[in-house]
């Protein structure tokens, strides 16, 4: 079987132009053959009424029957330049008196006009005067200038003239309406193909693009009014794949980095303890470092499937009513030691419901806790709040300390991405924390804000919205 090949975009519009200026000519062709051809009916109606009117007229003039006999060819002469007009003399006994064509058909009109009636249009009708021949006739009586008795007058025109007339000027309609048609797809194929030169231009622009020029973007300008909006749409979501590209080119770097630290630190200290007998005590000492870095690379491994699993939402939701107070100091009772060690205080303040998952609220608000401990001087105090809105409640954790400088604010939620580089080597912390507590977020339909002075207050938002998606 023989695949069809799909028909370009440019033949296809042709193709509906062509289609449509031959359904517009067909209407506008048939409109002037209709009327054409009733105004060639009401002429040679019209010609039908002055021809017996003037019929009427001759026998006025003429004495009687046996002058009409005698003197035929006065009559045939007034029926000629007309063609196929057909003219009977016939007396009141039905004998024909004179005629100019072999008409044969039964003459049995509807109406005759009187003698002193004017003939009308309305009176004419079609005889058949041959075998499968019509003619439009009107009939009237005449009278003539001596004789007592009228004289029928029979005037009719067959309608060979009209119909060759029409024949003609309908082949004359259809060569116009095909070659029009023709005309109209070769125009509409040529015009199609330059009104989508821009859009080949533009194809062109999107070929070009590839993972290492993701910088370039589509020329709007080039593009009609009705596409714009669609180039727009298209280089925002290049805007969105190169932001995205670069994350994650950035995220495995970083990931490459961190993962490469430990396990050159495990491969490091092995190596040291391989190369010759050690004592019991550097045995233990070495498994306790290497087990410091086992459970970082846990830690690492387990955020990124939390963060891969939350990206493509098969995270379970269980969101429940909790309130605010207890689950805060709860976390603040967890964290007690820890602050102690670090000279720090922990304070919570607020009355009200959250609508969250437990497990990933505690997650989400441990994360900022444990940062707010780590960066808050001694001697200072970690505050954790509550606060209450119409459309979402905002958990705060706002502690003093050196600040965040504003180039870092926009990047701070990024995967691995840590603002104090010094720290970067900390094995407590993987880079991921504020990474989590962004997803967390989003899964509950709401958002992290950051707000940080330097030499001030840090404070980080949790607004989850008061109806959580279902």
């Amino acid at each position: 079987m023989i695949a069809r090949l799909p028909m370009t975009l440019t033949g296809k519009l042709a193709s509906l132009y062509a289609i449509a200026t031959l359904i517009i000519l067909a209407c506008v062709g048939t409109y002037l053959y209709r009327a054409l051809a009733s105004q060639l009916a009401a002429r040679d109606d019209h010609e039908l009424v002055e021809k017996i009117e003037q019929f009427r007229h001759i026998l006025l003039e003429t004495p009687d029957s046996a002058a009409i006999i005698k003197d035929k060819h006065r009559f045939i002469d007034a029926a000629m330049g007309h063609h196929g007009l057909i003219v009977m003399l016939v007396d009141v006994n039905g004998q024909t008196l004179m005629k100019n064509h072999d008409a044969a058909g039964a003459l049995t009109p509807s109406q005759i006009v009187p003698i002193g009636q004017e003939p009308h249009p309305r009176l004419i009708w079609n005889w058949e005067y041959a075998s499968g021949k019509t003619a439009r006739t009107i009939v009237a009586w005449a009278k003539l200038d001596k004789a007592a008795e009228p004289v029928k007058v029979v005037v009719g025109r067959t309608a060979s003239e009209r119909t060759q007339l029409l024949a003609d000027y309908l082949q004359e309609v259809l060569a116009a309406m095909i070659g029009a048609s023709v005309l109209a797809a070769l125009l509409g194929y040529l015009a199609v193909r330059r009104a989508l030169r821009p859009l080949k231009i533009i194809a062109s622009q999107a070929h070009s693009i590839t993972a290492q020029h993701l910088e370039r973007r589509l020329d709007a300008h080039l593009a009609p009014p009705e596409m714009q909006t669609l180039v727009a749409s298209f280089n925002a979501v290049l805007d969105r794949l190169q932001d995205s590209f670069q994350r994650l080119s950035q995220f495995s770097a970083d990931l490459a980095h961190d993962l490469r630290t430990p396990l050159y630190n495990l491969t490091m200290q092995t190596q040291v303890a391989l190369s010759q007998p050690r004592s019991n005590e550097e045995y233990i000492a070495l498994f306790s470092s290497s087990l410091e870095e086992y459970e970082r690379l846990s830690r690492m491994v387990e955020s990124m499937l939390f963060l891969a699993r939350a990206d493509n939402a098969q995270v379970a939701l269980s969101v429940q009513a909790l309130n605010a107070f207890n689950e805060l100091q709860r976390i603040a009772d967890y964290f007690e030691g820890i602050a102690e060690d670090a000279k720090v205080k922990i304070t919570v303040d607020g009355q009200g419901t959250i609508a969250a998952d437990p497990a990933l609220f505690r997650r989400a608000v441990s994360n900022l806790v444990a940062n707010a401990i780590r960066f808050t001087p001694a001697g200072n105090t970690v505050r954790l709040y509550l606060e209450r809105g119409s459309t979402s409640n905002v958990i705060g954790v706002a502690n003093p300390g050196s600040g965040i400088e504003q180039a870092h604010l926009a990047r701070i939620f990024d995967r691995f991405y840590r603002a104090d580089q010094s720290r970067s080597r900390s094995g407590s912390s993987t880079g991921l924390g504020l990474a989590i507590v962004d997803s967390i977020m989003k899964l509950h339909g709401g958002k992290v804000e950051v707000e940080s002075v330097l030499n001030g207050m840090t404070t980080f938002r949790l607004r989850f919205p008061v109806k959580p998606p279902s």
